[in-house]
């Protein structure tokens, strides 16, 4: 199947600058962009055109770091920092799911609002429980989005009703993967919650289940320094924090570990090395007060790095405000810390993360390459239109900057993933 979209692209295949092309055609095929041109070539001449509008046409977002779960839960108990919220909010909110029904109520209405803000591909968190883990897979899936969805894993440090032994947390994982493993639009993903919450004889038996299945992982890194220090008290024979998912073959080119705030050196160096990816979640470090992650470095070192929403502890789904977030707080880290030289981070660099930097991980994993309207890429895309008035003139790049800043889901009229409009 052959499809012409006609419109203003706007895209970042690398993070320094935005690529503007007014007026073009997308050609599609077989859900991937074969070309942009001016005009349609002769041999597609008899397919009717597409028009995306007047505003603006941008690859759609991606979401690497968001719990499903605490989706009703946006807005609770923020005035808290982690360990507190995570006890008094988020555990009692994540029991709910032992009951299946509750999940077949809740998850699709999480679908609903992933594909309503435009993160049409994510990485998301379940709860321990199986089967309703199971029943967000299905949701999103249903609401024809492209996922990774882990079954979480606790062993220790977790309140009774949501603490498993290693066995059934290990068995349970096991069989959620094998279960959700294939080639469809939702597959599996390790998940530890964080190093904390498991034993050592849990981590090693999950990393050797990721190496097994080869599949990714994704957990939570150095969020907060009294996390920190908790994790040197719990693995002292571990040299640090990232070192403890290294120690158990959970860090490597398919591991996701976000937050990633207090990093030493030699941290930064095994991280590299290893080639895991930092997922910055700026909404949630600000609401719960953990920090701010040094962006601007990470990305002049080279690290492979992502942005998530991180719902619940970050307050929206909407992608567009992360990408606004991450350039806010990077210019809070320069003001409030400046012997230390951090650098702001550009709205391209940020936006580079929201769509061909998280892109990146899903092409890692077998997916074909998105996030970017480039040839033998997949075509996801959202049309913007801000509803101005034909007297105002604005650049195309100053449309796409307002629709960050100040737009929201009523502004994107088009969603298409891999070709196809959802």
């Amino acid at each position: 199947m052959t499809a012409l979209y006609k419109g203003h692209f706007i895209d970042t295949p690398t993070p320094g600058e935005f690529r503007v092309r007014k007026n073009a055609i997308a050609i599609v095929e077989a859900g991937k962009l074969l070309s942009l041109e001016r005009e349609v070539p002769a041999r597609f001449s008899s397919l009717p055109v597409k028009d995306l509008g007047e505003g603006v046409v941008i690859p759609s977002f991606i979401d690497l770091h968001v719990h499903a779960p605490q989706h009703m839960q946006m807005g609770a108990g923020l005035d808290l920092g982690l360990l507190d919220w995570l006890e008094n909010y988020t555990y009692p909110g994540e029991s709910r799911f032992a009951d299946e029904a509750y999940a077949r109520t809740l998850y699709p209405l999480f679908a609903a609002e992933l594909l309503r803000q435009g993160s049409l591909r994510s990485v998301v968190y379940g709860t321990v429980h199986l089967e309703s883990t199971l029943i967000l897979a299905q949701a999103l899936e249903k609401a024809g989005l492209i996922a990774f969805v882990g079954k979480v894993n606790m062993d220790r440090n977790a309140p009774d009703d949501l603490k498993e032994t290693s066995e059934v947390s290990f068995k349970g994982s096991d069989s959620f993967c094998r279960r959700l493993a294939g080639q469809g639009r939702v597959r599996p993903i390790v998940t530890p919650r964080f190093a904390p919450s498991c034993t050592e004889k849990l981590m090693k038996d999950l990393g050797r289940l990721a190496q097994r299945l080869d599949l990714p992982v994704q957990s939570h890194l150095s969020e907060t320094l009294a996390e920190v220090q908790w994790v040197s008290q719990l693995f002292p024979e571990s040299r640090s924090y990232t070192h403890v998912y290294n120690d158990y073959s959970l860090l490597g080119p398919a591991s996701l570990m976000a937050h990633a705030i207090f990093l030493s050196d030699a941290e930064i160096d095994l991280i590299m090395e290893r080639e895991a990816t930092l997922v910055h979640c700026p909404s949630a470090n600000i609401n719960l007060s953990s920090g701010i992650m040094p962006l601007g470095r990470y990305l002049d070192r080279g690290v492979n790095l992502g942005l998530g929403s991180d719902v619940g502890a970050g307050h929206t789904l909407a992608m567009y405000r992360s990408v606004v977030q991450a350039v806010q707080v990077a210019k809070l880290l320069r003001i409030l810390r400046p012997a230390e030289n951090h650098r702001a981070v550009t709205l391209s660099e940020a936006f580079y993360l929201a769509t061909m930097g998280n892109g990146k991980f899903f092409t890692r994993q077998g997916w074909g390459p998105c996030g970017a309207f480039e040839p033998g890429m997949s075509f996801d895309a959202l049309s913007i239109d801000m509803g101005l008035p034909e007297a105002v003139e604005m650049s195309c790049l100053n449309q796409l900057a307002r629709f960050l800043y100040a737009g929201d889901d009523r502004h994107i009229k088009t969603r298409i993933l891999a070709g196809k409009g959802v």
